[in-house]
């Protein structure tokens, strides 16, 4: 069993090459979220959507920190507001 599926059944894993490109995607994402203008929420949605993939309409205030993103599920029109982190 490879570290990601380790991971995602709930087992003790090792953050390898494989895990550690997904944290490195959530990390650029999560940056540019966190420096961009605070009122261009066309960009931040634009950013939450790619972030968390399952989202529709979701908006998160920034600075929002998270290890992965793709695996949080939020409701539809989803709004958190600042200093979110999972």
């Amino acid at each position: 069993m490879d570290q990601i599926k380790r991971r995602d059944a709930g087992i003790a894993y090792i953050a390898d090459k494989e895990v550690m490109e997904q944290q490195k995607r959530a990390r650029k994402l999560t940056q540019e979220l966190n420096t961009v203008d605070r009122s261009d929420f066309e960009k931040i949605e634009k950013i939450v959507k790619e972030l968390l993939g399952k989202s529709e309409g979701a908006f998160i205030n920034p600075p929002f920190y998270c290890d992965y993103g793709f695996n949080i599920e939020v409701g539809k029109n989803f709004y958190a507001n600042y200093n979110l982190y999972n």
